[in-house]
Formats: structure tokens, C-alpha cells, sequence
């Protein structure tokens, strides 16, 4: 074992992980700016190394074997440390500073979390705070490449990462009151088939991160045709009150359209989907001391 951890060239797993990411030789050769037969020898090189075939080559996308994906997570996780190192070098400050970088998805609302930031910056007036709104796919792969330190997100979360649940959103399917359907109280799932969808979007079927919201479209058999998409629930709002289809929203959040006549609730009124949030991260990031004492306060907190 010590004599493969000399030999293994970092480069080498470094451009298998962007293989599997970008599905392919020439798009990880166009964004590792080399050139495909470089990222193909790069490729038989670690295979020789670790003695075992870790892609299989064929026509159309490429497939990781069983070695490689044993591989993959660990790949990502010593990137996610390696790209972090630098704040390990840092000298620990007199008093706690830095920045904390929290990736959302939006419209997230919690108030147990935001009565956790509040106390937090209270007591560490030096810390920054920057939040950015993305889709929950990209904070996922994010968090697992250590590009994003804090994310929060629902979805499938990967088990090499750290969850801490943050809140459980409830959601129904919505149309504007444009729309064919609006006002009609006597409607089933049967109804919704083959009327235009609005969506998020990540939000795909069969897709990756696939929860329940989109597990209920794929079960009814409705939402096939996507007329518009938005990572912002906002504009997804505004697609579904303009009339360009009916679409899933969180219930909170649509509560006072629904009660202003902009927007009509549809089936299904019970056993509806909902979504657990969660505050993610990767444990083998290298955490600043303000990042690291916010995650502590966030699991004493227990939310």
C-alpha cells in the first residue's frame, strides 16, 4: 500500500474524475485544455497503476466499471481536501474572521436556521457572509468537488457527504387564473396529463437527484411537456401566473397568490410531496475556524 501511494500520480486521478464528470475524452480534454490523446494516456496510466480497468470505451457515453466507481467519490473527496490546503497554512487569528459561503437553492425559508445565523453573527462580528443561489444539482457536485464549502439543497445527498436537516417544504401543483384549469375544484392527477408543465431546473425525470416532486410527475404520468424552467421559484411563479403552464410550488410560498386569485391549487390535495432541506458539506474539506465553529453551532443546535 505505501509503495502504490508513492507511485500514484495525483494529475492522473485529478483527469479520471473530470472524465467521469464531463461523460467523456473530449469535453474533459477541453476543459483540462489538452489534447484527447493526452487525457486518454492519462487515463491507461492510473488504469496501469491501480492494475485494474476503471472506464469502459465503447460507442456513445463512456461507463465506469465497478473500480471506478469505487473510485470516483474517493477521487473527489482528496480534491476536496487538496483544493483547501491553503487555509491550513493560515495562521489562526486573535479573534475568529474570514467568510462563510453558503450555496442555496432559493426561497429556502427557515427560521430555526435564520435565528442560527443571526446568533452566530452576533457573536463573530468579523465573518463575512456570501450566499448564492444555484440548483441543487450544482451544489451537490459542488460540495463534492470542495468548489462549494456550505450548501443547501434537497434532493439525493450523496453518502460521502455530511448532512444536517434543515426544514421539510410541502409543495402542490399550481395553475394561473388564465388557465383552462383555474377555479375547477373537481379535477384528479388524470386531468393534468399533457397540459404544458413549468418546472425547475434540475427537476428532471429520471434524473440524478430525482425526489418525490418529480417521483410523483414520473408516477402520474403528467408534466412530459416542459414549456419553461427557472433555478428561481419566483419566475417559476410568474411562468405559472402568466398561463404558461401548471407547475409545483411550495405551499408557503404560494399561500398569499393563492389568496390574492393569482393562482389555483390543483390536485393532489392529500398524501402531497414535500422535500427535506438540508445544510450539506464534505468532510474531508478543510474548514476555515468560522466555518468550522458555524457547522458546530448548527449540530448543537440540532434543527
Amino acid at each position: 500500500m505505501d509503495k502504490f501511494a508513492r507511485n500514484l500520480d495525483w494529475n492522473l486521478l485529478y483527469t479520471f474524475m473530470v472524465i467521469v464528470q464531463e461523460e467523456g475524452m473530449a469535453a474533459a480534454a477541453e476543459r483540462l485544455l489538452v489534447t484527447q490523446p493526452a487525457v486518454s494516456l492519462a487515463l491507461k496510466r492510473l488504469e496501469a497503476t491501480t492494475g485494474v480497468r476503471l472506464i469502459e470505451r465503447g460507442a456513445g457515453k463512456l461507463a465506469m466499471t465497478s473500480a471506478g466507481e469505487a473510485l470516483y467519490p474517493e477521487a473527489c473527496k482528496v480534491y476536496a481536501s487538496i483544493s483547501r490546503l491553503p487555509i491550513a497554512f493560515e495562521q489562526a487569528p486573535k479573534s475568529v474572521s474570514g467568510k462563510i459561503s453558503i450555496s442555496t437553492i432559493s426561497k429556502v425559508v427557515s427560521d430555526d436556521f435564520d435565528t442560527v445565523l443571526s446568533e452566530f453573527f452576533k457573536n463573530y462580528p468579523k465573518v463575512e457572509l456570501s450566499i448564492s443561489v444555484v440548483t441543487a444539482s450544482e451544489i451537490i457536485r459542488g460540495v463534492e468537488l470542495g468548489r462549494i464549502t456550505l450548501g443547501v439543497c434537497g434532493g439525493v445527498i450523496p453518502d460521502m457527504l455530511t448532512k444536517q436537516w434543515l426544514l421539510r417544504e410541502d409543495f402542490g401543483i399550481f395553475c394561473g387564473n388564465s388557465h383552462s384549469l383555474f377555479g375547477n375544484s373537481d379535477l384528479s392527477l388524470d386531468d393534468l396529463r399533457g397540459e404544458p408543465f413549468v418546472t425547475f431546473t434540475a427537476d428532471i425525470l429520471g434524473g440524478e437527484h430525482m425526489g418525490d416532486v418529480t417521483a410523483l410527475r414520473a408516477q402520474a404520468s403528467f408534466g412530459q411537456f416542459v414549456r419553461g424552467h427557472s433555478t428561481d421559484v419566483d419566475e417559476l411563479r410568474r411562468m405559472i401566473e402568466i398561463g404558461l403552464g401548471i407547475g409545483f410550488l411550495p405551499l408557503h410560498l404560494a399561500a398569499p397568490h393563492e389568496q390574492s386569485g393569482s393562482l389555483w391549487r390543483l390536485p393532489p390535495y392529500d398524501k402531497i410531496p414535500s422535500a427535506d432541506i438540508y445544510l450539506i458539506c464534505n468532510p474531508a474539506t478543510n474548514f476555515n475556524p468560522a466555518e468550522r465553529i458555524f457547522l458546530d453551532q448548527i449540530i448543537d443546535t440540532n434543527l
